[in-house]
């Protein structure tokens, strides 16, 4: 318990020590800075804003979903962020709102010119007691055209004491890019046991690197989710 505690502390420092390097910044001309502001009839208002500290180093603060059945609803959550190159990425967070430690990583490692290996892992671990998850998606991405790409691999959430398999998939990922900044994502996800899903969104983007969106989808059990979101 004492270890945990001083976890929390150690997140507190690094949330505090990038808010006081970036006091005094613009936030339109500072690059560093990134954010999404969202609101959707399923997840409701949702935020998120970044801070690059270097090269390597980023901090995180966000109220939104973790993404997994077991855990629904918005929460308030910091990450540090590890950026060692353009293949690898990994973060380390708490989840204020439920209690939760959050350990991941991502990978994204070019095979050939038109193939990739994708992965992501995240781990939620209670700070006191409760059920540990791992959420995980790793795949093939295949180049298809200019813009689109075709996604196949196994995907999975699940508490580490329970047995597991893994749920195989494809998804098709189809972008094109219209006149005034306009583009459209178009984002359907099939499973081989017969899931589906899908998400379309819209984006225009301006000449402040500022972004704007409609998004639409439908999760796997049927319900549609309509949302608009700005992004810097």
């Amino acid at each position: 318990m004492k270890k945990l505690g001083k976890l929390r502390i150690v997140l507190v420092g690094l949330i505090i020590w990038g808010a006081v390097l970036g006091v005094g910044l613009p936030v339109v001309a500072a690059t560093p800075w990134s954010g999404t502001v969202s609101y959707s009839l399923r997840d409701q208002a949702q935020f998120q804003v970044g801070y690059q500290l270097n090269d390597l180093f980023g901090l995180d603060l966000a109220y939104q979903d973790l993404g997994l059945q077991e855990l629904t609803g918005n929460r308030w959550q910091t990450r540090l962020l590890l950026t060692p190159g353009d293949r690898l990425a990994f973060q380390a967070g708490y989840d204020w709102t439920g209690e939760h430690y959050l350990v991941g990583g991502q990978a994204n490692v070019p095979l050939n010119q038109n193939i990739r290996f994708l992965s992501e892992v995240d781990t939620i671990l209670p700070a006191n007691s409760g059920d540990k998850y791992v959420d995980y998606l790793f795949g093939l991405q295949i180049g298809i055209g200019y813009n689109h790409y075709l996604l196949a691999g196994a995907q999975g959430e699940y508490q580490l004491r329970e047995d597991h398999e893994p749920e195989l998939f494809v998804e098709l990922d189809l972008n094109w890019r219209l006149p005034k900044g306009f583009g459209i994502r178009v984002q359907p996800h099939v499973g081989v046991e017969g899931n589906f899903h899908h998400k379309t969104t819209v984006v225009k983007a301006w000449p402040n690197k500022l972004q704007t969106g409609l998004a639409v989808g439908q999760d796997p059990d049927g319900e549609w989710n309509v949302g608009l979101f700005l992004r810097y």
